[in-house]
């Protein structure tokens, strides 16, 4: 039986989580982020899938749905669902809704492909056992094909969840999905198609590979790798790779041990060390949100995928300690914030041109997730 106040942090996340749900998905929030995003949606769909009601289970099948009906010729999917417009009053909370959603494939509308909606679409329709998507699963393969290099996922600048810093290349947090998403599609697929599943195990190997001679530093896996391997400790990427079971034993511990010495009060620091100034992007320094995802402010990600991997690897009373930090602060708050401040009081984010989305529901739904395994 869940203790207090981990079972009060629980019924918060769960109502914030809800709180996100519309007929097209999961949005981001419901004051500024109000569109449907594949990394916020999907990762919260997993306190969804957790909570398991009739309506949670049919918010993540109507998202899927609504993914793929924005499939394009090559197979590539939507990393956004617009749903309204892009104004200042967006950000103030007070959005323009659009008569339909508007697909977003390339960073602002603009920019480089952005992957991870299609990855994570597929895998979350492997973790829904949704057959009857199967060929669209398989043209959106085919196109993730066309984005290797050096046997992973390539990504331009700002494409992945740290979208405000100038890295590209091999990215751990996109390679780390790409792998979970074989994973599931081998398990998901063994059922009705056994060459197709062994098809699926033999490229999820591969990627694993692949990650180990790429990124693998020793410790941890490496932050990204273009020319070079860069070596900034990034949790987040890290935890999920220990949580899903891509790390061995050996290596699952060594993650553990190095991330719990980047911890940030009630949180995980985002990176380590910081990157310099001139790889954030010149907007978020231009509005003095520089920090905005460069170690300073507190998010949940990082320390939730933590709580996860502990869990996984069996570290009861770490787990079990660091649920109770991560509650009392829910408790204290009374709702899941986007990211805090790095002050004594920890603040939700509040500055002149920004100020934290609440409810949020990334952090509510794998709360949900990790609390519920206690």
């Amino acid at each position: 039986m869940l203790r207090t106040p981990i079972k009060e942090a629980l019924q918060i996340a769960q109502r914030d989580l809800r709180t996100c749900y519309v007929s097209e998905g999961i949005i981001a929030g419901p004051h500024h982020f109000t569109d449907v995003w594949g990394r916020d949606g999907y990762f919260a769909a997993l306190g969804a899938m957790t909570l398991g009601g009739q309506e949670d289970f049919a918010v993540v099948n109507r998202m899927i749905d609504q993914f793929f009906s924005f499939q394009l010729p090559s197979g590539m999917l939507p990393y956004r669902l617009m749903r309204s417009k892009m104004t200042l009053g967006k950000y103030r909370g007070k959005p323009t809704y659009l008569e339909t959603p508007q697909p977003t494939y390339r960073l602002r509308g603009i920019g480089q492909n952005i992957l991870d909606g299609t990855t994570l679409t597929v895998l979350f329709s492997a973790l829904m056992n949704r057959k009857e998507h199967l060929q669209k699963i398989i043209s959106a393969l085919e196109f993730l094909k066309t984005k290797e290099k050096n046997g992973l996922l390539w990504d331009g600048p700002m494409a992945e969840w740290n979208d405000c810093v100038w890295k590209f290349g091999n990215l751990l947090y996109s390679n780390v999905i790409y792998w979970y998403m074989y994973d599931r599609l081998e398990h998901f697929s063994l059922g009705f198609n056994k060459k197709l599943s062994l098809e699926f195990g033999q490229k999820k190997q591969h990627i694993a590979e692949a990650l180990r001679k790429r990124l693998w530093n020793g410790k941890y896996f490496a932050d990204w790798n273009d020319i070079k391997r860069h070596d900034y400790l990034y949790p987040y990427g890290n935890c999920l790779a220990v949580a899903w079971g891509l790390t061995n034993e050996e290596e699952s511990h060594s993650i553990l041990d190095s991330v719990g010495g980047a911890t940030a009060q009630f949180g995980i620091q985002t990176n380590t060390p910081k990157y310099p100034w001139w790889r954030v992007d010149f907007l978020h320094r231009a509005i003095g949100m520089g920090d905005y995802q460069n170690q300073s402010v507190i998010w949940w990600q990082p320390v939730i995928s933590f709580l996860s991997a502990l869990q996984k690897m069996g570290r009861k009373k770490e787990a079990e300690k660091l649920a109770q930090k991560i509650s009392a602060k829910i408790v204290v708050d009374q709702q899941i914030h986007e990211c805090y401040e790095p002050n004594g009081k920890n603040e939700p984010v509040k500055r002149l041109a920004y100020q934290s989305e609440s409810p949020f529901a990334w952090a509510s739904g794998m709360i949900v997730h990790a609390l519920s395994q206690l």
